[in-house]
């Protein structure tokens, strides 16, 4: 789709780690039609290993998934949605949901912009994963026949067993090249017999932990609110707080559970 110039306002949407990532947001009207969409997409079962966008399931599900592994390979996608394709989300409303071509035209018109998924639309995640549903399962079929186990989120791979083989891994690379797909070899992190953050939750043997760095944000934090007067500047910093304390609790508390 080749949208009008006023159905998408392009902004920066500021990432965890303080850099900036280009988002279209759509316009209301046309948001509303993605995230009932994108509503219906979250109904349709999903395979276990997949851990976002799903119902019910969280980062802190996905490190969950991966305790007891001795070996880690993390892998992230590169420019994610701009890579997923509107021929595949064709296929994806045609040949797997069963769409005829018109309603498929008219699906595309609503959820792609210059022949991709566009990154701020409430139905891209759920999209960007069923367009993609055989080469996720490629990876995971591949995975489970070298006796490891693979977690997707959004765009982040996670591969562990108790030991991770080389040959595993270029096959899931060649996998992502051959569906168009390519890694950030700067985010690409391999561990052995050592604790590891999997979307942003440490896995260390059998337990999960908060992060250092959230520890260490959350201390700021807790000093800053200390030092400033009542106001809404407080309110605010005082929800961040109790928030980041909220999280380090369902983390630990997936430590009770065997």
């Amino acid at each position: 789709m080749k949208a009008a110039p006023d159905l998408y306002k392009p902004l920066r949407k500021k990432k965890k780690d303080g850099t900036f990532r280009p988002v279209l947001a759509p316009r209301g009207d046309l948001k509303r039609i993605q995230r009932r969409i994108g509503e219906l997409l979250l109904r349709v079962e999903t395979p276990d290993y997949l851990m976002s966008p799903v119902r019910g399931r969280s980062n802190i599900d996905n490190a969950a998934r991966h305790r007891g592994a001795a070996a880690f390979h993390l892998l992230d996608i590169e420019d994610f949605y701009p890579s997923c394709t509107a021929s595949k989300v064709a296929w994806f409303f045609g040949k797997y949901l069963g769409c005829p071509p018109d309603v498929v035209k008219v699906l595309l018109d609503l959820t792609t912009l210059n022949g991709v998924l566009p990154a701020g639309s409430p139905a891209s995640p759920s999209l960007a994963f069923w367009a993609y549903a055989d080469m996720w399962d490629e990876i995971d079929q591949l995975t489970r026949d070298a006796g490891c186990q693979v977690s997707v989120y959004v765009d982040d791979i996670t591969v562990s067993g108790q030991s991770v083989p080389g040959v595993l891994i270029h096959a899931i690379k060649e996998r992502l090249a051959h569906h168009g797909h390519s890694f950030k070899a700067s985010k690409e992190i391999g561990q052995i017999n050592a604790p590891v953050v999997v979307t942003g939750v440490v896995v260390r043997d059998r337990t999960l932990l908060m992060p250092n760095v959230q520890h260490l944000e959350r201390h700021k934090l807790r000093a800053e609110v200390a030092k400033l007067p009542e106001g809404y500047e407080k309110a605010q910093k005082m929800a961040s707080l109790i928030g980041r304390e909220g999280t380090e609790r369902q983390i630990l508390a997936r430590n009770n559970f065997h």
